[in-house]
């Protein structure tokens, strides 16, 4: 029986020589990275090659390739020669990711706008369905609200907007892991999602595109007063 630690990502992967799992498809990469997302290696947490390869069952190299990624996408930070650590959090930081999103995603719907089919129409519209009927459940609608982003990102047909939003989309999730949930949230945001669903289905650009950034506008709001109370009552 595999064992994992309960700190990371356990999957089944092949052993080295050593034992070790070998790193397959970036699989260490996206276990370092969730470890992030996730919060549980918090903010300003040394992030050590050795430590991490032991943890996670596999040799130094993949480690350091990972962390190396990691610090080009702004997820990590290097302090000195020999000293890396998780990105530390701020409201000016959160403030330029929700901004770099908002105009990422403003893009992909203005292109799915442009791109949108019938059958693509029906699909995005039992996703705002499905919203419209869990808008008080806030799990719910984070989930199909990221169905229904994604969905966007396909239809836009724009791959290099896609792939720059996944290493914002890392910071973005990093600073909602900090919130707590706003009462009336996910009300708001299902009601915005049916205006961008609206926007496309008209297949109106401009009008996605504004949308798009509205929601997202609304949402960094919420992010940066959630934030702020958190810092008041440390």
């Amino acid at each position: 029986m595999q064992m994992c630690n309960s700190t990371v990502l356990c999957q089944d992967q092949p052993m080295d020589d050593r034992g070790r799992r070998r790193d397959q498809g970036g699989s260490t990469y996206e276990q370092i990275r969730a470890l992030i997302v996730e919060r549980r290696l918090e903010p300003g947490t040394p992030l050590s090659a050795p430590e991490l390869a032991e943890q996670l069952g596999v040799s130094r190299t993949p480690v350091r390739e990972a962390i190396g990624t990691l610090v080009v996408e702004g997820l990590a930070v290097r302090r000195g020669t020999n000293r890396t650590m998780v990105a530390p959090v701020s409201v000016e930081e959160l403030d330029h990711v929700y901004d770099v999103r908002a105009r990422l995603e403003g893009l992909i719907a203005s292109d799915a706008a442009r791109r949108v089919t019938q059958s693509d129409v029906v699909t995005l519209e039992q996703q705002i369905l499905l919203m419209d009927r869990l808008r008080d459940d806030y799990t719910q609608v984070v989930r199909f609200g990221a169905e229904f982003h994604d969905e966007l990102q396909r239809i836009s047909g724009n791959d290099l907007a896609v792939n720059l939003l996944r290493i914002v989309r890392g910071h973005v999730d990093r600073y909602r892991a900090l919130t707590s949930q706003r009462p009336g949230r996910a009300s708001d945001a299902a009601d915005e999602h049916r205006a961008i669903f609206d926007a496309v289905a008209a297949r109106d650009p401009e009008r996605a595109e504004a949308v798009m950034r509205e929601h997202l506008a609304a949402a960094k709001a919420v992010a940066i007063s959630l934030m702020l109370e958190a810092h008041a009552a440390d």
